[in-house]
């Protein structure tokens, strides 16, 4: 075996005893494998709760961070239990086999919005004042501010960056 696929062998065992022991160090863990790792992550103030529901939905900022392909700036959608929801031991998800589940929540991570980016998102923040504008760094010298309601929830393929605003003038990378 190579050092590379015993490597990644321990690393699958590790997240597997990781995971088997989630219940005895959080109160609530939820796993999803997006199609890219992100350098950044961060939570939208805005959170959406239905009434009768025993959920809420929460937004996130992302980047993507990609191997020579196009990389966007991507929000997310996820749903969240609230205090009341009832934990449901029964249930069985073979497809992850994991036992658990809340309600009505699927525990995944829905993208809503892909916006091209050029290169990889080192970082990205919403601007508290108003939470629609979001400013992000990439690997060259421009910072970009995305108005992500002028933006279709699929990217164009043309693979081009439109954001806002470009603010030009730092001299390192993000």
């Amino acid at each position: 075996m190579t050092e590379e696929g015993y490597e990644e062998r321990l690393i699958n065992e590790e997240y597997k005893i990781w995971k088997k022991n989630t219940p005895f160090l959080y109160d609530m863990v939820m796993t999803h494998a997006l199609e890219w790792p992100s350098l950044t992550v961060q939570w939208l103030p805005d959170v959406q709760r239905v009434e009768g529901s025993d959920y809420t939905t929460h937004r996130l900022i992302l980047g993507t961070h990609t191997s020579d392909e196009q990389n966007h700036l991507v929000i997310a959608k996820l749903q969240l239990p609230t205090d009341d929801a009832q934990f449901d031991a029964s249930k069985y998800d073979n497809e992850r086999g994991e036992f658990g589940g809340f309600g009505s929540i699927t525990g995944k991570i829905d993208v809503e919005i892909k916006i091209n980016h050029e290169g990889e998102v080192n970082r990205a923040r919403f601007m508290p004042q108003n939470p629609i504008l979001l400013a992000t760094k990439s690997p060259n010298s421009e910072v970009f501010i995305f108005d992500y309601t002028k933006h279709p929830a699929i990217p164009n393929p043309d693979n081009i960056c439109r954001p806002q605003i470009r603010l030009r003038g730092h001299t390192k990378e993000g």
